[in-house]
Order: structure tokens, then sequence, then C-alpha cells
């Protein structure tokens, strides 16, 4: 199963479980006790938001999508992943602020 976890720079960035390996981006990390159905269900979440040209929707969106990838970092391992993770959780969460409006732009 894949789902989209962030946009970055106008790309989807893709979490894939295959045989219990998260890949982000085709590339493997080092994710513990990531199972499909985690997947499923932040991917049920997503769908269940009642689509909307509103630019809350982005942000309600990105809201999920940043309570997933702090999840993900709870069990992520070894520098470069908790690194990576983190900087997609960057983008995902100034996204949202940019909605509120909390930015110092």
């Amino acid at each position: 199963m894949e789902v989209c976890i962030a946009y970055m720079h106008g790309k989807p960035v893709m979490l894939e479980l295959r045989e219990g390996i998260a890949y982000i981006d085709g590339v493997p990390q080092p994710i513990k006790y990531l199972e499909e159905a985690q997947l499923q269900e932040f991917s049920d979440a997503i769908q269940a938001i009642p689509y909307s040209a509103d630019p809350g929707y982005d942000a309600l969106v990105n809201a999920k999508r940043a309570a997933f990838i702090a999840e993900l970092l709870g069990r992520a391992v070894g520098d470069d992943c908790i690194t990576l993770l983190t900087h997609i959780l960057d983008h995902v969460h100034y996204d949202v602020l940019e909605y509120l409006e909390e930015t110092e732009n």
C-alpha cells in the first residue's frame, strides 16, 4: 500500500510499505512497527474529509498528515530517517501555518 504523506515543491511524497519495510519515495527507511492497517487508517482519515476547493481543505489534510508524520517520527530509527521525516513535517506544518496566517511573510 502506498499513501501520500506530503507535497513538497509541488511533488507528492509517497510512503509505501512493502514486505514490512517502509519506503519514502522509493528509498527504504528504518521505521519500526509500521503496519499496512496503519497506512489504511491514515488513508481512510484523509479520504473522509469532504473535498473542497477552499484552502481550509488543504490545511485540514496537512494537519492530518502532520499528525501521522509525528507518529512515524516516534518509530523512526537513525539520524537520516529522522532528519528526512522532520524535513517533511516542517513543510507540511508550514503549509498549515500559512493557512492560519501565522507565518512571518
